[in-house]
């Protein structure tokens, strides 16, 4: 092996420098006449070179003596992995250098030193120019060196049975360095292979720079306390006349730093510093790159996960070595900061016990090795090295010490257990991110699209909402600026940003926002109404996650964000340039009844905004508002109320952060204030970020799915995100909540104390799919949400139909509470979760047999629709209209889902033993035979005499059928699908019937023109009633089509309003690969799984694909088992266990 010596390479003039510094500062420290309070202070760093208190810049050169440890006695060295900052550079910027040469430009304004002070600038600057940030001639030495000290001390890694990997970030200076380290292995005539690439897609885990660690650098304590005076009036004639005098300072001491970095004899800019200016810069530099990077209690241990991908590289690459049984070295050349939140991540001595050693943890060319050594019983230990010197860990004890060298050395498999939660919670942040809010803000762009769907029935009427979920609001840009039924606070369409709305919008519905209000900053003039602060904005400025959104306003050159509790929101604003910065409030109210005021004194603007019904009762005052209060961190220099909107103006200079946080009620201002000093306590914005951030995690934890598609897996947990908000959270922190159809404030009793109070059930749609999610993810909160109905009928006196805005309405068609509660009975949840399942069976009976005595109440939406014709005819006749709904006559459909609703309150009335009941709603729930006409098969509408309209157009939208076709309402019998198949005629003919709806020709092909409709509920189970009537392969190629063509994650993702959930729940089900035909039951049906692998609670599913194109389920197996049903129970959910299925490219016939 060749030798080479690399001591003749430092320049002189460099180490002349050195010596020289080393001798001023001394003398210069020790002559000054300090007290002991203040030697005290200093004796941390009296030691310190001028050299080595320019820190990061700090020239790296190898340790006097060796201080590698031999191999364990029984170990031998199979592993050397590696991270190095790139080698000495010049300044990151030209533009830095010429900067500073024009502050000295002008030599009539400075001193006779500012005149020395520009000669030698002079030549740093020509030096410099055209180097920005390039590797230097000393960083090509240091790396060479690094790299001969590594051959040297470890030959064995190197040799023809060795494999080199090297990798670098794609900044120049970091190739740069790799090239140097690996040529000078080359020169050495090694005969190791090694691969050598520097590729953007290793950016990731290379030097990753996560949107947390961004924020927390806008959080950097940028202050500048030392006096400038004595240095700049040493070189200026005129200091006064300096605009930024720290940046000045700032730099002087960067470049005077920076020249031990690069070949320049002679010139250095030491002797304009005192000691104790060097120190204040040298300190100043630890402290922010300890909070930036290091371990510090203000910065929320982002820098230590940051680290994580690249943790998770070094554990892939050694794993990968140590399971080649070759020996194996990987190279990394990044930057100071990912090895500094990296050494953050393994709780490195050094970084903890003192972070103010700059240049001993992260200089020109810092280096970590790790070095892996394994014995005959296959045990393999790691030593780490930082900067060739042994480096031991906090919080993970060593397998061993070798105590002549001071080497801990670490249990490989333990070190990664100590460290897995990253790595975990790595994989989580990054699925939050990953999720695309916007999917459903805009109009449909989906196969099916115009098919059936009119106005905003095209539109998912989605928000990118910041949220906890299912808590009380929904913080969202604002784009449009009504709570008017149908329209969405916001379009991904709309280009005019109109603020931050508070809003409780029944998102992915058609309905109304209410008590809502809409905070909006600005600059320049003040524009208090909507349309007209109404500012551009551009999607590509717009960053929106479940816990984030964030937009930047170029009008305004403002940058605007904000994160949440559930029931309080924290603002940040950002001006690009000083001036006034004006912030205004606006209570929503389209009835011009909002109230708005000002109060100076606790630096808040308060009011509310007073909520209105519509279906029932439409405009008229639902008896509560929506209560607001926002609080500013600092006093107004102006403030007021004009046109019913608050406003209040700020001084503010460039990038300075402005603080606002808003709280909500429904039930006064004083629960506002409760809210927001329970929630946000303090002014903490990342922390609050963070915090959410950490929720959504959790949220999305409760179904785990894996897959080589990582798109695919995205799309699934935004579905995740958008079954989260409904229903919502109406009750404050300390359980008050308005009583329900009345708004009096109230606090819980005995019965509901303890728990959440849930208001906005969108109940025609979520209970088919949404809830039986719920019941599965969140059960706690599934059964709090069936108290509330509970509470709802206790106070109002009947059972709910559609509560919204804390109101009856008879917005949509059946009585489907029932449907929640038997699933919840079905599954167990009464006895897991118990909730007052007695009081809750009184109110669905009372629903199922009787009707308002008043007809104001019936009017006002109590009760069931039409229940007097269901009981008389066993169905609605067509000469009832069905006048006090908003959906009037759709005789056929209320007919269907009405038996399916008495199935369901008899499986109620079953579990508490009530025979009769039962017996009688049995009887009732079979009236769907009432409306299927016998002579076509298909449901038709019926005179009261009996008598059938014998429609024939069975694929447009007829007034007895809700939101769709008679072909698609006539499979609307989830309880009672056999009974169905016979009525139609026969397994034969009900298949044929189903054929039809989705156009399946006899060679089992399908034609481009079909009348099955996602956009709307009514179809969402009927495709997987092929798997019920022994044709499963039809019900697979069906689910797979339908998630193919009409769901995808844009805009305009969705097939149709995703009503609060529902359409969103129905992909997370069928991805996972099952379904809740007939919830009411414990029973799913299978359809075919999008994953390789998926988990939900105890169940697992493994997917396995034969062929080239797998798209139907060859053969299963339980638990080891064969398994040839096609239905699921919820007790093999809850028990658990492990569904494997093999899928291939043609179908079992």
């Amino acid at each position: 092996m060749k030798t080479r010596t690399y001591a003749a390479r430092w320049p002189q003039p460099c180490r002349w420098i050195a010596i020289s510094s080393l001798l001023l500062c001394t003398i210069f420290l020790h002559a000054l006449p300090l007290a002991a309070q203040k030697r005290r202070e200093l004796s941390t760093h009296i030691q310190k070179t001028y050299q080595q208190m320019g820190g990061i810049y700090y020239a790296y050169s190898a340790p006097p003596t060796d201080c590698f440890a031999p191999a364990p006695e029984g170990y031998r060295l199979v592993c050397l992995s590696h991270y190095g900052r790139h080698g000495s550079r010049w300044m990151t910027s030209d533009k830095r250098y010429e900067w500073l040469w024009q502050q000295f430009e002008d030599e009539r304004l400075l001193t006779r030193r500012g005149r020395s002070v520009r000669r030698r600038l002079k030549k740093i600057c020509d030096n410099a120019r055209g180097n920005g940030g390039q590797l230097s001639p000393v960083g090509v030495w240091q790396q060479q060196g690094l790299a001969a000290r590594m051959v040297s001390r470890f030959p064995q890694m190197f040799g023809s049975d060795s494999h080199v990997t090297a990798r670098s970030s794609v900044v120049r200076r970091c190739r740069k360095s790799m090239e140097a380290f690996v040529e000078e292995m080359k020169a050495l005539g090694l005969g190791a292979r090694i691969d050598m690439r520097t590729d953007s897609v290793d950016m990731q885990w290379m030097s990753h720079e996560s949107p947390d660690e961004m924020l927390l650098k806008l959080q950097t304590d940028k202050s500048w306390t030392l006096p400038t005076h004595r240095l700049l009036a040493s070189l200026f004639r005129h200091p006064e006349a300096i605009a930024d005098t720290a940046r000045l300072f700032s730099e002087l001491y960067a470049v005077a730093s920076d020249l031990q970095d690069v070949d320049l004899p002679g010139v250095s800019l030491y002797d304009l510093f005192t000691p104790d200016e060097m120190r204040y810069c040298y300190e100043r530099s630890c402290r922010e790159m300890r909070y930036e990077n290091g371990v510090d209690p203000a910065n929320h241990g982002i820098p230590a996960q940051c680290a994580a991908n690249l943790w998770g590289n070094i554990v892939l690459c050694a794993d990968s070595v140590l399971a080649s049984g070759k020996p194996g070295v990987t190279l990394r050349f990044g930057h100071d900061t990912a090895l500094y939140r990296l050494l953050s991540l393994l709780g490195a001595s050094p970084v903890v016990d003192d972070s103010l050693n700059l240049e001993k943890l992260v200089p020109m060319a810092a280096n970590l090795q790790m070095l892996f050594y394994r014995n005959q019983q296959d045990s393999v230990v790691v030593a780490f090295y930082l900067n060739e010197r042994p480096m031991s860990l906090y919080g993970v004890h060593p397998a061993f010490t070798l105590d002549t060298w001071k080497v801990p050395f670490y249990s490989w498999t333990a070190l990664k257990r100590h460290l897995q939660h990253y790595l975990d919670r790595q994989k989580w942040m990054d699925r939050t991110r990953a999720i695309n809010t916007m999917v459903g803000t805009d109009y449909a762009t989906t196969v099916s699209a115009g098919r059936y769907g009119k106005g905003s029935e095209e539109h998912g009427q989605t928000l990118p909402a910041v949220l906890v979920p299912h808590g009380m609001n929904f913080w969202a840009p604002q784009t449009q600026d009504t709570e008017q039924k149908c329209r969405a606070p916001y379009y991904y369409r709309d280009s005019l940003f109109q603020g931050f709305r508070a809003s409780h919008w029944l998102v992915g519905g058609c309905t109304q926002d209410y008590g809502s209000f809409t905070l909006m900053p600005m600059t320049g003039r003040l524009r208090l109404k909507s349309e007209v602060r109404a500012t551009p904005f551009n999607h590509n400025d717009e960053l929106s996650h479940p816990y984030y959104y964030g937009v930047y306003l170029p009008k305004e050159k403002l940058m605007t964000e904000m994160t949440a509790t559930s029931r309080c929101a924290i603002f940040r604003f950002m001006p690009d340039e000083g001036g006034e910065m004006h912030i205004v409030v606006q209570a929503n109210n389209d009835y011009r009844e909002g109230f708005v005021a000002v109060d100076a004194a606790r630096q808040c603007i308060w009011g509310y905004n007073p909520v209105h019904r519509i279906y029932q009762g439409w405009g008229e005052q639902a008896g509560f508002s929506g209560w607001f209060v926002a609080q500013f961190q600092r006093p107004f220099r102006q403030c007021g109320v004009k046109d019913s909107v608050a406003y209040v103006t700020l001084d503010v200079k460039a990038g300075e952060q402005v603080l606002v946080k808003a709280a909500t009620s429904f039930t006064g201002i004083d629960g506002a204030w409760r809210n927001l000093r329970a929630e946000l306590p303090g002014w903490d914005f990342l922390g609050t970020r963070l915090a959410l951030d950490s929720v959504w995690q959790n949220e999305l934890r409760t179904i785990e799915v894996e897959d080589s598609d990582k798109a695919k897996v995205n799309q699934f947990y935004g579905d995740l995100y958008r079954t989260a908000f409904e229903p919502h959270a109406i009750s404050d922190v300390d359980g008050r909540y308005p009583v329900f159809a009345s708004g009096k404030p109230m606090m819980p009793d005995s019965t509901d104390a303890g728990r959440t109070r849930y208001m906005d059930f969108s109940m025609w749609d979520i209970y088919r799919a949404e809830f039986p999610l719920l019941l599965l993810t969140h059960p706690q909160r599934a059964s709090d949400m069936i108290q509330s109905l509970g509470g709802m009928y206790r106070e109002g006196g009947w059972m709910p139909i559609f509560p919204c805005w804390n109101s009856y309405t008879s917005a949509m068609i059946g009585d489907h509470a029932a449907a929640l509660v038997a699933d919840a009975v079905a599954k167990g949840l009464d006895r897991t979760h118990p909730f007052d399942l007695k009081t809750i069976y009184a109110g669905l009976r009372k629903n199922a047999f009787e009707s308002p005595k008043n007809y104001q109440d019936y009017a006002n939406g109590m009760g069931r629709r039409a229940l007097k014709s269901w009981l008389r005819y066993g169905f609605i006749p067509l000469e009832d209209s069905v006048k006090e709904a908003f959906h009037t006559q759709e005789q056929v459909s209320r007919t269907l889902e009405y038996a399916y609703d008495d199935y369901c309150v008899a499986q109620v009335a079953k579990a508490l033993n009530q025979e009769k009941d039962y017996e009688t709603l049995m009887r009732r729930s079979h009236n769907w035979v009432n409306v299927l006409n016998p002579r076509t098969g298909w449901a038709d509408g019926r005179h009261a005499n009996g008598r059938w309209l014998m429609n024939r157009d069975l694929r447009n939208r007829v007034p007895f059928i809700t939101e769709g076709a008679v072909m698609h309402y006539s499979f609307y019998v989830p309880h009672d699908i056999p009974g169905l198949i016979r009525a139609m005629g026969g397994r034969q003919s009900f298949i044929h019937k189903l054929d039809t709806l989705f156009a399946f020709r006899l060679d089992g092909r399908r034609d481009s023109t079909y009348y099955y409709w996602h956009g709307n509920e009514p179809c969402h189970h009927i495709a997987y009633l092929y798997a019920l009537a022994g044709e499963p392969w039809k019900t697979q190629l069906l689910v797979s089509d339908i998630l193919r063509t009409e769901y995808r994650d844009v805009p305009g993702g969705l097939s149709g309003n995703d009503d609060a959930g529902q359409m969103s729940a129905w992909q997370v089900f069928s991805m996972l690969g099952f379904y809740p035909v007939c919830p009411g039951t414990a029973e799913y049906v299978i359809g075919i799984p999008q994953f390789s692998h998926a988990r939900i609670g105890r169940l697992t599913i493994e997917t396995r694909g034969e062929g080239k194109s797998p798209r139907f389920i060859r053969r299963m197996t339980w638990n080891g088992q064969p398994y040839d049903r096609y239905t699921l129970s919820h007790e093999m959910l809850i028990d658990g266990g492990h569904l494997v299925i093999e899928l291939g490219p043609e179908p079992l016939r």
